[in-house]
């Protein structure tokens, strides 16, 4: 899973569309790619100052074609990354579930995290974290934020319902309190693979 802020000297609409496209096509040819989605940020919301987020990768690779997350990368795919990225921070995670939700709404939280406060997850939510023995990726030319998020919930929405679960999810944190650097995200869903 990846974290990507994009270039600041280029429209949210410019890193989107190249992403969706061009990187796609180089993404969409790795070796061992058994899933490929990405997730475009549309609206956010933190406590504290963080790394702006404007897109989140969620790549699945055959098991046995990849035993890190250094190993499944292309010098195309790193060319390319410095045209319209600006920070990855990318890491393996614990719940490796697929979903094919439209919109999602996004937890990142740097502390570990039970849920969320005042409110019940809806039905296919998922809490997820670092594996145990996690490395960040290392892109030399990208920046990258000092540690991944140690708790993910996602929680998988229709277009419909992702303003209203946005919302709420942000209303909970905002009267309940929320650790410093927590983020809040909706997102829009493109499944490429």
């Amino acid at each position: 899973m990846a974290l990507l802020e994009g270039r600041r000297d280029m429209s949210f609409e410019e890193f989107d569309g190249h992403w969706a496209t061009g990187h796609a096509a180089i993404i969409a040819e790795l070796p061992g790619l058994h899933e490929y989605v990405q997730n475009s940020v549309l609206d956010r919301w933190a406590s504290g100052a963080v790394t702006r987020v404007d897109g989140i990768v969620e790549v699945w690779f055959d098991d046995d074609a990849v035993s890190s997350p250094e190993q499944h990368t292309s010098t195309a795919q790193q060319d390319d990354e410095v045209a319209f990225i600006r920070t990855l921070t990318a890491v393996t995670v614990t719940d490796r579930r697929s979903y094919a939700s439209e919109h999602k709404v996004w937890v990142l939280s740097p502390t570990p995290l039970d849920g969320i406060p005042g409110l019940s997850s809806p039905d296919g939510a998922i809490s997820c974290g670092p594996d145990q023995d996690a490395v960040l990726m290392d892109r030399p030319r990208l920046r990258r934020e000092s540690a991944p998020p140690r708790t993910l919930i996602i929680l998988p929405t229709t277009p419909a319902g992702s303003r209203g679960l946005y919302d709420a999810v942000v209303s909970a944190f905002a009267e309940h309190g929320a650790p410093e650097g927590l983020r809040v995200l909706r997102t829009r869903t493109r499944r490429i693979r």
